[in-house]
């Protein structure tokens, strides 16, 4: 089976269509004959499942960080410090680090629709937990909601990976890894601005409140269009019986999806569940780990505390920002991520497939897709870093801070579906849980930045601490380097039963 290159459509389309054009692309992998089968659904139905999946990463990842902006409610209720006050970030941040390793597994048995639905509903309930401590003791157990949040929201994302593979031919992937992470992306930005101007001028629980109605927005359309994705395509006699009425086939799928997804044994889960470890020690997601953990872990370092700079006293080396102009100073990401949005839809797939068309005969490796990375990895992300850090130390104009911003966003933000992609295209048979191991490198960095941020800054005063961001992020592409000449030999070094990818197929024709 063939597909046009130009016009990209489903199966039925693409077949008609094999005859027409210059370049041919050949489907990867290669549809069953069942109706069943994910690969088989049209695109109306691909698309309405991601966009779903989409609105569920957004609003998980809105969810934890909501609270991220007003740090000065919350400074007089707890009596703490806004530098503390920034801790609820850290803690969210290590509850999206921590809950794809326990829901993964689970997903097996259970069902990713299931799985992403019911974390939905515990992502709302910590929302309303964290409406409700309005008490001066209430600190830790706000904090504790922040980490249940983070626990909870993040499931869609990394379940996601597992669904795009099922749904996505090879030379579709990077578009559609495009748009779920920019929408996880998104949300942690997002959820930050909205809440600042909507918790500007009252107290700060209603930031909390009104992620609860996106929330139940969100529950509604995954019950009401989110579909179960596995099948087995080499024994189609595995594959459990649907049931076809909508009712049923709703209840089926979130009340009790053991019935719907491919038969399986505890004990398989919990082999699913060391999975993530042991594709975390291979060599090349060691490798690609290392570039992620710096890459983008320095972006989760800046805007995390770029509330902290901006809303310090103008006396104590800050802007003396207003929440309400702290939330404006935020679109500053919503430009860089747009940004990213448009490069990636445009060049994640078309650059990889150039290469494989240009230099390799047509055939696929999955290294072509590191290449998208020489600009924003290597260029636009260490000149962002340094130009916050002389922005910072010297006192500048905001709009040079809001310009590093958007710089610092674009260059890491770029990374993300990239890297995901690629992992997963090293670990196929595991995309969900190779995407758990590469999300925790990225946040791992980051979420710990709030802790000894002050000491740093102590020693070498703030411009140096992100000059020396900038330096560690050049060092960092080097990694990258590595696995773009020596990958192949690199993902040999492995376990055997981890070991799969789609290198050596016969992409064009």
């Amino acid at each position: 089976m063939i597909m046009d290159v130009k016009e990209p459509t489903d199966v039925e389309t693409s077949a008609q269509r094999r005859n027409g054009g210059h370049d041919h692309l050949v489907l990867i992998p290669q549809p069953s004959t069942h109706s069943r089968d994910p690969l088989n659904w049209t695109l109306r139905r691909k698309y309405v499942i991601l966009s779903v999946l989409c609105l569920a990463s957004f609003s998980g990842a809105i969810a934890p960080l909501s609270g991220q902006l007003n740090l000065g409610d919350q400074e007089k209720l707890y009596h703490k410090t806004k530098l503390e006050e920034s801790y609820a970030n850290s803690a969210a941040l290590a509850g999206m680090a921590a809950g794809p390793f326990f829901f993964a597994p689970i997903s097996h048995i259970l069902g990713r629709s299931s799985v992403i639905f019911w974390c939905i509903l515990c992502t709302l309930v910590c929302q309303i937990w964290g409406a409700v401590m309005t008490h001066s003791d209430d600190y830790i157990p706000y904090i504790m909601s922040r980490l249940f949040a983070g626990f909870f929201g993040a499931v869609p994302t990394v379940l996601g990976p597992r669904i795009v593979t099922d749904l996505f031919f090879l030379h579709q992937r990077g578009r559609a890894f495009t748009a779920l992470h920019m929408a996880f992306l998104f949300g942690t930005i997002a959820g930050p601005t909205f809440s600042g101007f909507i918790s500007a001028d009252v107290f700060f629980p209603v930031e909390f409140w009104w992620t609860v109605g996106l929330l139940g927005f969100t529950l509604i359309c995954c019950f009401g269009f989110l579909e179960e994705t596995g099948f087995d395509r080499k024994n189609l006699e595995n594959n459990p019986e649907i049931p076809r009425g909508l009712v049923a086939n709703r209840f089926a799928t979130f009340f009790f999806g053991q019935s719907v997804v491919l038969p399986t044994t505890w004990k398989k889960t919990a082999k699913i569940g060391v999975t993530p470890f042991l594709i975390g020690i291979c060599p090349v997601t060691l490798i690609m780990g290392i570039f992620t953990l710096i890459s983008f872990g320095f972006y989760v370092g800046v805007n995390a505390l770029t509330p902290v700079w901006l809303q310090k006293p103008v006396a104590k080396g800050g802007y003396g920002f207003t929440l309400k102009q702290n939330a404006a100073f935020t679109f500053s990401h919503w430009i860089g991520i747009i940004v990213v949005l448009v490069f990636g839809h445009y060049l994640n797939d078309r650059i990889p497939l150039t290469l494989a068309r240009r230099y390799n005969n047509g055939v696929w490796k999955p290294e072509y897709r590191l290449h998208v990375l020489w600009i924003p990895s290597l260029v636009i992300n260490p000149i962002g870093l340094g130009i916050f850090g002389a922005a910072l130390q010297y006192h500048l104009h905001y709009m040079v801070l809001a310009f590093a911003v958007f710089l610092v966003t674009i260059g890491s933000l770029a990374s993300v579906p990239v890297t995901v992609n690629y992992v997963v295209e090293c670990f196929t048979k595991y995309p969900a849980e190779a995407g758990i191991v590469i999300g925790a490198y990225r946040i791992a960095f980051g979420l710990t930045i709030s802790f000894y941020i002050n000491p740093w800054v102590a020693a070498v005063h703030v411009g140096w601490v992100y000059g020396m961001m900038a330096f560690f992020a050049v060092f960092s592409f080097f990694f990258v380097m590595l696995l773009m000449w020596k990958g192949h030999a690199i993902r040999g070094i492995q376990l055997a039963s981890l070991a799969s990818s789609e290198e050596g197929e016969k992409l064009l024709e």
